[in-house]
């Protein structure tokens, strides 16, 4: 999905942060990243992060008792025949089938390794209209323990496929031709779906990150492309940061 707002029927097309409080995540995440903070007005819990005008990611309010952290919205055609395909193929529901204020509707699964996503219909909701673009959302990258019993769960659900990456340490997940994200080894870190965003440098952004308040979960490090850092916000939301390299 990197570099292309286009959205398919089970295809990640929207990133959201729950947070126990949500105008102070919109505060950090403005400074960081310079987007406008807007408040859809029908339901106050629930903000619109937007660059240069384009909708690019949502801070919502975290039900009780759930942590903060950053999910993938899943575009499918229905939310409840999605929870009972994941619960075939292992996996489970965390949070049932809700309707939203727009009349769409969203749930809350987790992949066989206990890794949360969304799935949601799409339905009158913002999508991700800036991708891949500097203070946008870049990839999504499953950490994964089980790459086999990843590939069967996902691919039974979206009909995602499976690529090796010569000499890469991921593979890469591809749905009608186009990559939708990345799949690695989550060795020693816990399994997770990690959210990616674009930056122009990953040391300035660590610097800023502490100086809001935030905390750098692992230092600024080099890869054949990029230089990235990982970082979590006041609450504890964790996010990967990347900035290209030439």
């Amino acid at each position: 999905m990197a570099n292309d707002s286009t959205h398919w029927i089970g295809a990640p097309f929207w990133i959201e942060t729950l947070q126990p409080n949500v105008s102070e995540a919109a505060e950090f995440y403005t400074q960081l990243f310079g987007w406008a903070v807007e408040d859809p007005g029908e339901n106050d819990n629930v903000l619109v992060a937007r660059l240069d005008g384009q909708s690019v990611a949502g801070i919502a309010q975290a039900p009780r008792a759930v942590p903060a952290g950053w999910l993938i919205h899943i575009l499918v055609d229905d939310v409840d025949a999605s929870i009972a395909e994941a619960e075939t193929a292992g996996g489970s529901c965390l949070l049932p089938s809700l309707e939203q204020n727009t009349g769409g509707r969203v749930a809350i699964l987790a992949d066989p390794s206990g890794i949360p996503f969304c799935v949601n219909d799409g339905q009158g909701v913002e999508r991700a209209e800036t991708v891949g673009e500097t203070n946008s959302w870049s990839m999504s990258s499953l950490h994964s323990p089980d790459a086999r019993a990843s590939q069967d769960f996902y691919g039974a659900l979206f009909g995602w496929e499976l690529h090796e990456v010569s000499g890469a340490p991921f593979s890469r997940w591809s749905l009608d031709g186009h990559t939708i994200g990345l799949l690695s080894d989550a060795g020693d870190a816990p399994p997770h779906w990690a959210v990616n965003v674009a930056i122009s440098d990953a040391d300035t952004t660590a610097a800023l990150v502490e100086s809001l308040g935030g905390t750098v979960v692992l230092e600024p490090f080099d890869t054949e492309s990029h230089r990235n850092v990982v970082i979590a916000d006041p609450a504890g939301a964790v996010l990967a940061c990347s900035a290209a390299v030439d």
